[in-house]
């Protein structure tokens, strides 16, 4: 077996990521789901009141379940899912496991990848991480639309995404010549 990676977990990074959806998330509850319990228990009138002076109404409450919960479940399902990530590179495949909430176990001979790309954002540079996606020709769309924030995972119906690995332009050169050696 010529090398193993597993990928770093960086909270801080997690918790800045996520920040949008949390913002999003804490208006929606408060206004959804406050909004319902509002209408139902007949508090409705005294809600923006209670808001103003931050008191325990539905919409304080909801909102601060979004407000709290929504970075508590992106730090655990993304610390979960790194404990568990493991990506096996041998001579002519790849191996991976990885997932706390959902396990997945995906193998990926090299003959069958066309393209590898290195992928650098602003928080994994500021953490020398890096990402590096195999695609297949069965690729389709690599992100499950930000569930990877939450730890749900890099395994698609068609690549690979060795996300998070450390020295990644050294790990892209290793993974490349294993995968076209010799090109």
């Amino acid at each position: 077996m010529p090398f193993r990676l597993k990928p770093v977990f960086i909270g801080w990074s997690t918790l800045l990521a996520q920040l949008p959806l949390q913002l999003f998330l804490t208006v929606w509850c408060a206004l959804f789901f406050g909004g319902i319990i509002s209408a139902i228990t007949g508090s409705f009138e005294d809600d923006f009141d209670a808001v103003i002076f931050f008191t325990a109404s539905p919409i304080t409450i909801c909102g601060m379940i979004g407000f709290f919960g929504t970075p508590l479940i992106a730090y655990a399902g993304k610390k979960l899912n790194y404990s568990r990530a493991e990506y096996r590179f041998f001579d002519d495949h790849l191996e991976l496991e990885e997932g706390f909430f959902s396990l997945n176990r995906k193998e990926v001979r090299y003959s069958d990848i066309k393209e590898i790309t290195l992928h650098k954002g602003f928080f994994q540079r500021a953490n020398g991480l890096g990402t590096i996606y195999l695609a297949t020709l069965a690729t389709g769309s690599g992100d499950k639309a930000g569930f990877n924030a939450v730890g749900f995972g890099a395994v698609s119906s068609s690549g690979v995404m060795v996300r998070d690995v450390k020295n990644p332009d050294a790990e892209y050169d290793r993974i490349r010549a294993l995968v076209r050696p010799g090109g």
